[in-house]
């Protein structure tokens, strides 16, 4: 094959490949979906280095097969052909002679060299009237002439393959032009492999969301019932005063088990989509909303929200789970605060971090405070479920201090009033302005 040194808008491949490779793998970082990704693959080749017709092949996990996943330039009828192909690896190593190798993963297959089509063969025959025509000059294309580029994983087995079928000028690619393909189709094994695990994480992330929903629906249904029973044994008249008390207890237990699912639940979205779905969100109506679920949740205490609103907006790129972070606030002011009457004290101020306007929440209670040498750790997995004596999950501050990073901002407690833990506790929260 004779080396061509340029394209037919008089810049090399390679230049022509580096920036196409540049352009198209950020895109590809970005691709969820591997279709997606393989269709992008083919449709960036084609526009990039003149193919007229090409097709992926993936190597399938479960059955070893090579299958033809995206394929560009046929058209409808016979790419659904073309989509049910599956060759083996014995085929491919019969196909691939070493001796028809010319780049590091690149083998250039002509049709003196293969085999004559059978019917499953036909299907990448474009013009079948040329089969018999000869080669009329040693880089014409023919017919039946391919190449692939081989595409490996990270350990070095092999992911699959890119085939060109066709090129436009219906010449033999040069030197320079193969070089470039194949870089491009190295960088787009790399990414495949990542829209593969995305694909499995997201698979593992569903099936996981399912089985607790599943969970949490059974669960949900022995608590009501045997609170009821529970509840039926307290209203008996003659109940000893220690049985009340001792039964009052298993109910307390019972509902902590039904917040322990409601908080895994809770958990389990915040991991999955936590830091998705951003818009400009006012942060009044989000704290407002937060505290009357808190309040609706505890109709045995007076709980009193204090929070002047100036009808000033207060926007932070957050999403519908931000509620979640006051919610938790609210709810451990209530449970810590041994007053008949729960206040709890809300400002939001201005402030500024790394040269990018704030807005600083900060949510006072009157709860026994909390020490200095766990002020830290309670924002951890697990950890308020065992400095309390009044068991929560371990998850509410955890999944407060994620959404909060998952905004770009930051959570930490302080004493309300300095120095003195046993005046109650303020927790901050600050969040960057919205754009």
């Amino acid at each position: 094959m004779e080396p061509t040194s340029s394209t037919s808008h008089g810049i090399t491949a390679r230049t022509v490949a580096i920036e196409s490779i540049l352009e198209v793998t950020t895109h590809f970082l970005y691709v969820e979906n591997l279709d997606q990704l393989l269709e992008k693959i083919v449709k960036t080749v084609s526009e990039t280095f003149g193919v007229a017709r090409c097709h992926i092949g993936i190597r399938e996990e479960d059955t070893g097969l090579f299958a033809v996943r995206a394929a560009h330039g046929y058209e409808p009828t016979r790419e659904a052909a073309i989509r049910k192909v599956k060759y083996t690896m014995d085929r491919m190593v019969h196909d691939l002679k070493p001796e028809l190798k010319v780049g590091k993963n690149a083998y250039y297959v002509p049709f003196e060299m293969s085999e004559f089509p059978d019917e499953e063969g036909m299907l990448w025959v474009d013009h079948p009237e040329r089969l018999d025509h000869a080669r009329g000059f040693p880089d014409e294309w023919h017919e039946l002439d391919y190449i692939d580029f081989l595409m490996y994983k990270k350990d070095g087995s092999l992911l699959g393959y890119l085939e060109i079928d066709e090129p436009d000028n219906h010449k033999v690619p040069g030197d320079e032009t193969l070089r470039a393909i194949e870089i491009f189709s190295d960088l787009a094994a790399i990414a495949i492999q990542n829209a593969e695990l995305y694909s499995n994480s997201e698979k593992d992330r569903k099936a996981i969301g399912l089985l607790v929903d599943l969970i949490g629906h059974d669960v949900n249904n022995y608590v009501q019932a045997v609170s009821g029973f529970v509840e039926l044994a307290m209203s008996r008249p003659g109940v000893p005063e220690p049985s009340r008390k001792s039964l009052g207890k298993a109910l307390d237990q019972i509902w902590n088990l039904n917040r322990l699912v409601a908080d895994v639940k809770l958990y389990a979205k915040v991991e999955s989509t936590g830091s998705k779905d951003f818009r400009p969100m006012d942060l009044v109506p989000v704290i407002q909303e937060a505290f009357k679920t808190v309040e609706s949740s505890t109709p045995n205490r007076e709980v009193i929200l204090r929070m002047s609103d100036d009808k000033t907006t207060r926007f932070c790129d957050m999403n519908d789970l931000a509620k979640e972070v006051f919610i938790n606030l609210f709810s451990n002011a209530v449970k810590f605060d041994e007053h008949d009457q729960v206040e709890i004290e809300v400002t939001i101020d201005r402030g500024s971090k790394d040269g990018r306007d704030m807005w600083c929440v900060s949510v006072a209670d009157h709860g026994p405070g909390i020490d200095d040498d766990v002020k830290e750790s309670i924002f951890n997995r697990f950890t308020e479920a065992a400095l309390s004596t009044k068991r929560g999950s371990g998850l509410g501050l955890y999944i407060t201090r994620t959404l909060v990073e998952s905004y770009k901002g930051k959570v930490w407690v302080e004493d309300r009033v300095k120095g003195e833990r046993s005046k109650g506790s303020i927790f901050k929260v600050r969040l960057p302005k919205a754009t």
